[in-house]
Formats: structure tokens, sequence, C-alpha cells
């Protein structure tokens, strides 16, 4: 399988579930990419980011959540990020 690498750049800004996953964002932090997953406490409505570098390989992009690897994909026709354990995103 041709794996359609990107630059990352494309992906910065802030990302919505379309399944009701916590929403993500995407920034730079220095050299390197991060991704923000934006937890919400549905009791005292305080927002929790967990963040996580965006890593890559000869596979692609990927971010280890809760110690497991999760690929990130990116469709530019539909502009729609894929992360391989929580979804579809749409920007936001």
């Amino acid at each position: 399988m041709e794996i359609e690498l990107f630059d990352l750049g494309i992906l910065v800004g802030n990302w919505e579930s379309i399944s009701l996953n916590p929403t993500v964002m995407i920034h730079r932090n220095g050299e390197n990419h991060q991704l923000s997953i934006i937890y919400m406490n549905e009791a005292t409505k305080q927002a929790s980011p967990s963040t996580y570098e965006i890593q890559e390989d000869e596979q692609g992009y990927f971010v280890y959540l809760n110690g497991k690897r999760s690929s990130l994909t990116y469709c530019q026709r539909l502009d729609m990020l894929t992360i391989a354990t929580m979804g579809d995103y749409m920007r936001n």
C-alpha cells in the first residue's frame, strides 16, 4: 500500500469528531507537531487536554495513545483527518 505523506502543517488547527469523540487540536511545538485531545468532564464542565507528539516512520504519521500506536491519515479532497482508534475528524 502506498502511503501518502503530507506536510503536517496543513493539519494545524482544531478538529471535531464526526462520531462524538473528544475534539482534537494539532499545533506546532518548535520543530515538532503535537496532537492534543480535549477531554470534557461532564460534571465540572472543565476541559483537560492530553498532548501527544506526532511521530513519523516508513508507515506514515502516528501517535501513541494509551500505549497503543494510532495512525494519522489525511484526505485532502475531503479535508478529513482520521485517527485510527478514534475515527474521522472534520476541521472546526
